[in-house]
């Protein structure tokens, strides 16, 4: 529940998608851990001893079910106690389209969704 100290701001339904997610912030890499993404952005806990600062843009890595990459830019909206949240901004249609393929994937049963995670890789 919001409270009026931190309000919720968030526009896109996000959904929990258990993965890492490699970070490029200048000529550093980090990997965070997300905690749930959607069309718009995502939530990652940062690795201890890294926490960009809010309006940071870097380059986002994000490897799924072994063999798809997805390469997208993010611009840090919101930092607090370790979790960064972060606006997707440029990426391709490539991407995109992965990026919304896996969000449906994230809605579907356990099994249905393995099955289906398998069907991606295969068809890349």
């Amino acid at each position: 529940m919001p409270t009026n100290q931190d309000p919720e701001r968030r526009l896109s339904r996000r959904f929990r998608f258990l993965s890492i997610i490699r970070i490029r912030d200048g000529e550093g890499l980090h990997d965070c851990k997300i905690i749930d993404l959607s069309l718009r952005g995502f939530r990652a806990r940062c690795p201890s001893g890294w926490r960009p600062e809010s309006g940071a843009h870097f380059a986002v890595e994000w490897r799924v079910a072994d063999i798809i990459k997805l390469y997208m830019q993010a611009d840090v909206m919101r930092v607090k106690n370790g979790v960064i949240g972060c606006q997707w901004q440029a990426h391709d249609a490539e991407s995109s389209a992965y990026l919304q393929r896996l969000i449906e994937i994230s809605r579907l049963r356990k099994n249905t969704r393995e099955r289906e995670l398998e069907a991606l890789k295969v068809q890349k």
